[in-house]
C-alpha cells in the first residue's frame, strides 16, 4: 500500500498557538486555502481510498479532497489527534504556569507523559498504528490517503523509523503538508515527509483569484 498522510488545514487555535486536541475547531480561511491546495496536489494520485480522522478540521480537509478527486471519504477511528484533556485551548505559557510538574515530565519523557484528563503519545501511537496497519491489510497494493493530525503523524513516523517518541520534536509536520509511506506486509518505509510545495502554489492561485 502506498500511503499519503495529510495534516489538516489551519484553525484559529493553530493561528493563536493554542493547544488543540479533540475539539471541534473549524478551518479558518487560511486552512480552507491549504485544504484546497492539498486537494489539488493529491488529486493527480487518484484513484485512491480516502480516509479521515472524524474531527471536524480533518473532515473538512478531507471533504475538499473528496470533491476534487471524486472519491468518497470514510471516517477512520484511531487517527484522531492526541486527547489533550485539560490542556485544550491553552497556550504554551499558560500550560507552564498552571501545570508545571506535568510540563517538566513532558520535557523529559514526552512519550509516556499523560495529559491530565487525556492521553499520552504512546497511546496515540498505539491506536494510530493499529488503524493504519488495518487499512494497509484492507488495501494491499492500493493508494490510500488519510487526513489526520500533527502528533498522530509524528508518532506514526517514529514507529516507521523505529525512533523513540522523544524524537518527535525533530519532526516538522506543517499544516496542509503531505507525508508519504510505503507499506509492504508488516513493514513500512518513509518516502517523503512534510511536503509543502503545493501550499505556495495554492497561495498564488488564491491571490490570482482575488
Amino acid at each position: 500500500m502506498k500511503l499519503i498522510l495529510i495534516r489538516h488545514g489551519e484553525t484559529d487555535f493553530n493561528r493563536e498557538g493554542r493547544i488543540q486536541g479533540l475539539g471541534r475547531q473549524q478551518l479558518n480561511s487560511i486552512g480552507q486555502t491549504q485544504a484546497a491546495a492539498a486537494s489539488q496536489a493529491v488529486s493527480v494520485e487518484a484513484p485512491f481510498r480516502l480516509y479521515s480522522s472524524p474531527l471536524v478540521r480533518a473532515m473538512r480537509t478531507a471533504e475538499s479532497i473528496s470533491e476534487v478527486a471524486r472519491v468518497t471519504v470514510v471516517p477512520l477511528e484511531g487517527v484522531e489527534e492526541l486527547d489533550t484533556g485539560e490542556f485544550e485551548g491553552l497556550t504554551g505559557p499558560q500550560l507552564r504556569k498552571r501545570f508545571p510538574e506535568i510540563m517538566a515530565r513532558w520535557d523529559l519523557d514526552p512519550g509516556s507523559t499523560q495529559m491530565p484528563g487525556g492521553e499520552s503519545l504512546h497511546q496515540v501511537q498505539d491506536r494510530a498504528w493499529k488503524a493504519v496497519t488495518d487499512v494497509a491489510l484492507a488495501n494491499p497494493g492500493r493508494k490510500v490517503v488519510i487526513v489526520t493530525h500533527n502528533f498522530t503523524i509524528q508518532t506514526i513516523i517514529c514507529r516507521v523509523l523505529d525512533a523513540p517518541l522523544s524524537n518527535f520534536r525533530r519532526l516538522t509536520i506543517a499544516l496542509g503538508s503531505i507525508t508519504r509511506m510505503d507499506f509492504s506486509g508488516p513493514s513500512a518505509s518513509l518516502v517523503s515527509m512534510n511536503e509543502t510545495w503545493h501550499l505556495s502554489l495554492g497561495k498564488q492561485t488564491s491571490q490570482d483569484a482575488d
